[in-house]
């Protein structure tokens, strides 16, 4: 990158043989990769002859550039003022520019004051007179690059668990920190079939320095599943402007365990009284399934039989006992999912998202379906 060496321009000019002043005008570097920012830094020193009372000036919105103060800055040495500028500002479209700059100069006369003060009839403001600066234009190059981010750069994810059981939410966090244009980063998105996923808002932590916005981008997330799933990677392509080329941000994938908490099947064949290990056991095997089907087939047809109002009793017996808004979710998901949706959703806003609820009231509302 080239900086402007030598370029300062020196800008003396006078009004009515009265005032002067005398601008200094220059940028940090005047070749840029798009989304880059340099320093725009301006001074403006009022002589101490006549009445300079201050500056107007705004950004150019003709170009594509992004402007944001940096600062601004006003001292008086005797009777002379300076007043001092300094802006950021974002390359946002390739080429080349000139930056045209034109601040203006408002100055009141002496005979303009004296008619305020001593309070005549026909003058009823301070009468100012203005006058545009003219100051030579500053070229800027800016480069195309093949990303939307441009700075220097650094990635760190933080996963808390990667075994859960059923319904148990799994947190990752995304942090994006460095210095650059973090403040256009867009929020992550997650697709992820059979699995729910609460996503808060991005958190910016940004202040503006002289290499663009620096701090962290934050994002953080809530996975609920009932079987195994994976947490598929993200890139961040940016433009390194440590090495003046492209790079990437990847998180890793993070195959995320859902762990049975029922009966296994091998648990049940250990819990046989078998015979000595001289005897083939496979054959076993198959009649305890078929003992097992026929329990089960069993059961159900006596459970079948149950009068209605039995369940619904053991459903209600269920929900007054939950403690809590985890013990009420995992109830109601339990008793019928379908019937409860308008509760499980408020209980799951909760659960992953703490937001208040009024547990009585959903007991209560969960009762009335019954």
């Amino acid at each position: 990158m080239k900086k402007i060496l030598g370029s300062l321009l020196l800008l003396s000019l006078s009004l009515f043989a009265k005032s002067a002043y005398e601008w200094k005008v220059e940028v940090n570097e005047n070749e840029l990769y798009l989304h880059q920012s340099t320093v725009l830094s301006m001074q403006c020193v009022f002589s101490a002859e006549g009445k300079n009372d201050d500056v107007e000036f705004s950004p150019p919105t003709d170009l594509p550039f992004e402007f944001e103060l940096l600062s601004e800055k006003k001292h008086f040495v005797g009777d002379v003022q300076t007043l001092s500028y300094k802006y950021l500002v974002f390359a946002k479209k390739e080429g080349d520019y000139e930056l045209v700059l034109r601040p203006t100069m408002l100055f009141t006369s002496q005979s303009a004051i004296d008619n305020v003060i001593v309070g005549r009839d026909n003058v009823n403001d301070l009468e100012v007179e203005k006058e545009v600066a003219k100051i030579a234009p500053l070229k800027i190059s800016v480069h195309q690059t093949a990303s939307g981010l441009t700075g220097r750069l650094s990635l760190k994810t933080d996963l808390d668990i990667q075994e859960a059981s059923a319904y148990e939410p799994v947190h990752l966090e995304v942090c994006i920190e460095g210095e650059g244009n973090l403040q256009e980063l867009k929020a992550i998105e997650f697709d992820i079939e059979d699995v729910q996923v609460f996503a808060d808002k991005v958190e910016k932590k940004l202040v503006l320095s002289e290499k663009g916005y620096k701090g962290v981008w934050i994002q953080r997330f809530a996975f609920v599943g009932k079987q195994d799933f994976v947490i598929p990677s993200v890139a961040f392509h940016y433009f390194d402007l440590q090495n003046n080329k492209e790079n990437l941000l990847k998180t890793p994938a993070f195959e995320i365990k859902i762990k049975d908490d029922g009966i296994k099947r091998e648990d049940l064949i250990d819990e046989v009284n078998l015979p000595s290990s001289e005897i083939d056991f496979s054959k076993y095997i198959d009649y305890l399934y078929y003992l097992l089907t026929f329990l089960t087939g069993f059961i159900v047809a006596k459970l079948l039989k149950f009068p209605k109002k039995t369940v619904k009793k053991e459903k209600g017996i269920k929900i007054k006992k939950a403690k809590n808004t985890k013990e009420l979710l995992e109830t109601l998901v339990l008793c019928d999912k379908a019937l409860f949706t308008q509760e499980i959703e408020s209980l799951e806003a909760a659960v992953y998202k703490g937001e208040k609820v009024e547990l009585v009231q959903l007991k209560k509302s969960a009762l009335k379906k019954l």
